[in-house]
């Protein structure tokens, strides 16, 4: 790992003596920061250290089978508040910003652990003691890869298998421009211990709740073209949701889906969280720095795929506050590289 050498470094001594270390990823947790927690936990539990993965939410019900019993834990303030502040270490990965830890921020702060971060995502570090951020991996389950490997952790199927459904996670199905050779070579390793890709796919694709379909149907019929076609937007709301019976996270993936129009360069999905606050996906087709522009609005994220929250507006406030901004960040563009 050439970019954070020192810091992987000290990472790693920083593990080797914890005596009980405590991993976290964000509030609805994807494939990889779940991926790059589970590997991490597997292989500092095969060391014969303690070691305990405590999340703020639930994961996805598609993720659900790459867990065993005992290996991952939705926080309860209650059963879990004394482990956080008696852990020696505490890992975040593929956090994005401390408030993403969600209900866990306030008790991850207080802790006297040393915090450390495992992160490819731009971030202005307020929390962590330590923070190993490679921007330029495909994913965090990559920089864990390379961990792992400085660790002289044994490459099985156990450890292989959460990291290749992160890599496959933020990778797009390896059709992103994080899909590297590198990237193809890593996985390649990662098959080699057993790992599935059909069943993977399977798990992940194929058992799909028929209301996130639902969502993702209401809200492709809705999308409006702006900006001679370089901009398309849509949104749904909680009512619908609930009528649906899917959670939020299900629609959120209908910003992906956006940048399959011809001649769109800007996606952008809004969802209410409630009257004055609304969550906006961002997704850009390589012309436009998504990130940049969430970072302006609260958020963060990569620089073709961000989030923010919009807070003290309402729905369609927030909407002509984002889409105004956003036409007039396309207009001074001009179709030409975001700097």
């Amino acid at each position: 790992m050439e970019t954070g050498r020192e810091q992987a470094e000290e990472l790693l001594r920083t593990l080797a003596g914890s005596r009980r270390t405590i991993l976290t990823t964000h509030i609805t947790p994807d494939g990889d920061g779940l991926g790059a927690a589970l590997a991490i936990l597997r292989a500092l539990r095969a060391r014969g250290q303690r070691a305990e993965f405590i999340n703020c939410s639930a994961a996805p019900q598609n993720l659900r089978f790459l867990w065993q019993r005992g290996e991952f834990h939705v926080f309860d303030p209650d059963l879990h508040g004394r482990l956080l502040m008696d852990a020696d270490t505490i890992v975040a990965t593929d956090l994005g910003g401390a408030k993403r830890l969600g209900r866990m921020e306030e008790v991850v702060r207080a802790s006297p652990a040393r915090k450390l971060l495992i992160d490819h995502h731009r971030y202005k570090n307020d929390l962590f003691d330590q923070a190993l951020i490679v921007e330029g991996a495909s994913s965090s389950c990559e920089i864990v890869w390379d961990l792992l490997r400085s660790m002289g952790a044994a490459m099985t199927r156990e450890l292989a298998e959460p990291l290749y459904v992160g890599i496959v996670n933020d990778t797009g199905s390896f059709q992103y421009e994080s899909t590297t050779p590198r990237v193809h070579r890593m996985v390649a390793s990662l098959l080699e211990t057993g790992v599935e890709p059909a069943k993977i796919f399977r798990e992940l694709h194929c058992a799909q709740p028929l209301g996130k379909l639902q969502v993702l149907g209401n809200s492709l019929a809705a999308l409006q073209l702006e900006c001679a076609g370089r901009l398309a937007w849509s949104s749904t709301d909680r009512a619908t949701l609930r009528r649906l019976g899917i959670v939020p996270r299900d629609a959120f993936e209908v910003v992906n889906y956006l940048l399959r129009i011809r001649g769109v360069e800007v996606g952008l999905f809004f969802f209410p969280v409630d009257e004055m606050r609304t969550k906006v996906s961002l997704r850009s087709a390589g012309n436009i720095d998504v990130c940049t522009f969430a970072e302006s609005h609260g958020g963060g994220g990569h620089r073709y795929a961000a989030g923010c929250t919009v807070e003290g507006l309402s729905l369609l406030d927030a909407q002509a506050h984002v889409l105004g901004a956003m036409r007039e960040l396309l207009t001074t563009a001009g179709g030409e590289l975001e700097s």
